[in-house]
């Protein structure tokens, strides 16, 4: 019986705290989400023209569906999603004449390029052969206008030449 008691005891007091950190650790939120990289350039265009850009991007985690319920999931990597603020001055005072922020998702095989002008933000592509051939603004009522850069608050499709196409949003502009 004392043998028992001997065993009997240690487990008891080994288990009940790995009981208890199990059990809180059950309740904690997943972090869905990592913000991985913060960049800010600055470029001068002409002696009066300047343009910032910060851009932060998020690195959504996303997890495996035949990993569910596992204890040990796979992570699957997924394209990053970015927002990008625009800042141009022309008369190189410490105001910004204009600014503009846009939402959208890294393509894995091709970068844009942004120009912000006092008139709105160009957009071009031109990686192995594919570039824009066509931008179109989605109005409220999901009407498709065909524009040559982006001007307004709202939702816009980059459309390339081999097809695809990319959703921009412009969530800001002064």
């Amino acid at each position: 019986m004392k043998n028992y008691i001997k065993l009997l005891v240690p487990v008891m007091l080994l288990s009940t705290p790995i009981a208890f950190a199990q059990s809180n650790n059950i309740d904690d939120e997943v972090v869905r989400e990592n913000v991985a990289k913060y960049q800010i350039v600055e470029l001068e265009l002409e002696d009066d023209v300047r343009i910032m850009q910060e851009t932060k991007a998020i690195y959504p985690v996303v997890f495996d569906e035949s990993d569910e319920n596992k204890v040990n999931q796979d992570r699957i990597l997924v394209d990053p999603s970015l927002e990008t603020t625009f800042k141009l001055d022309v008369d190189r005072d410490y105001d910004y004449e204009r600014e503009i922020t846009i939402n959208y998702v890294r393509p894995e095989n091709f970068n844009y390029d942004f120009m912000l002008t006092e008139e709105g933000l160009k957009v071009w592509l031109d990686d192995d052969g594919m570039m824009v051939k066509e931008i179109h603004m989605i109005d409220k009522n999901n009407k498709k206008k065909k524009v040559n850069m982006l001007t307004t608050k709202g939702m816009y499709n980059i459309i390339l030449n081999n097809g695809e196409t990319y959703e921009i949003e412009v969530k800001d502009m002064k």
